[in-house]
């Protein structure tokens, strides 16, 4: 299970490393971007295009976006724990503290969520969600 993950966050790790540029040049977007159905969100929730890239389209998409939410971290994981199992994911490891990580993985994918609470005068919380296709045999 140890090696699963470190080889999980490798591939998450090197997908985020080949990203150096959005795919859009607005700063925010609605989270109605046809890319995230199926990957329930609470309503208010922007994605922050300049920090987000996602490659390919529909439910097989593979990438990175950041989402800024008003609901505060610890009630944002609170979300992915409960609303995510029903979207067909399954949770696999979390890890909460001040920088709180779920792992969850669907019928072809792994996703993680890094979930942080906004500091200063913002409220809320930021989420990143890295999206990777499942591989299922290492060869």
């Amino acid at each position: 299970m140890r090696i699963e993950k470190l080889l999980l966050w490798c591939v998450l790790l090197m997908l985020i490393g080949c990203v150096n540029s959005p795919t859009t040049t607005q700063s925010n977007k609605s989270v109605s971007v046809p890319q995230l159905e199926g990957m329930p969100l609470p309503s208010g929730a922007t994605i922050d295009s300049k920090k987000s890239i996602i490659f390919g389209e529909g439910p097989s998409w593979t990438g990175r976006v950041e989402i800024i939410a008003s609901l505060k971290a610890e009630d944002m994981v609170k979300f992915f724990i409960s609303e995510y199992p029903s979207a067909g994911w399954k949770l696999l490891s979390s890890t909460k503290s001040k920088s709180s990580i779920l792992i969850f993985v669907g019928s072809n994918r792994t996703m993680s969520a890094e979930i942080n609470e906004l500091s200063g005068f913002n409220s809320g919380s930021k989420i990143i969600l890295t999206v990777a296709p499942m591989n299922t045999r290492a060869k």
